[in-house]
């Protein structure tokens, strides 16, 4: 056992006061800790291995390495595609007789896209499907046919109620006032 000048200390509570020190960076070097996430790839650093300080280095070297990382992090968003995006592409691959033949549409259709729009998509397809559904009757197809298409009917909303509130009438009181007593002049545009 070590003496010290206020008491006694074992020699574990050396060690976790000088843990406590330590930063989880160092620990996580020395061992002393497991690393989780990110931290996992500090194993690989080796010791006074440091990032680049683009300020300390030629200037050449610093656009380069600053250039990698644009051209990094643009393919990276380019390659972030939005379920629209995903979408259209789908929607843009052209349909084979493999497809023609699962779909819900009478022979008589299918043989008529195939003849005036050899190059037709899944998104032709679909708007075929809806138009023969529509035809058979199903009014939610028609429905879509007829909004699609730019006939939707208007719908109209009534506001019920009192919408100025008492700030509003306030201030147009306030500009009342202030145009009686010509401190403002209205300004027409000729």
């Amino acid at each position: 056992m070590a003496r010290f000048l206020f008491g006694e200390i074992m020699p574990e509570q050396i060690n976790q006061e000088e843990k406590k020190e330590k930063s989880i960076y160092q620990q996580v070097i020395d061992g002393d800790i497991e690393p989780e996430g990110s931290q996992k790839g500090w194993k690989n650093l080796k010791e006074g291995q440091t990032t680049y300080n683009l300020k300390n280095i030629d200037p050449e070297k610093a656009r380069e390495i600053r250039r990698k990382g644009a051209e990094a992090i643009n393919k990276l968003h380019g390659e972030k595609k939005t379920a629209k995006q995903s979408l259209e592409k789908i929607l843009t691959l052209k349909v084979d007789d493999e497809i023609l033949a699962a779909a819900d549409v009478p022979d008589e259709l299918i043989q008529k896209l195939k003849r005036d729009n050899p190059d037709a998509t899944l998104y032709d397809l679909i708007q075929l499907v809806a138009v023969g559904r529509a035809v058979a009757g199903n009014m939610k197809a028609y429905e879509l046919i007829r909004d699609t298409h730019g006939d939707k009917p208007l719908e109209k909303v009534e506001i019920s109620g009192n919408v100025t509130t008492d700030q509003d009438r306030a201030m147009m009181q306030e500009l009342a006032e202030l145009l009686k007593g010509g401190e403002i002049a209205v300004v027409k545009d000729i």
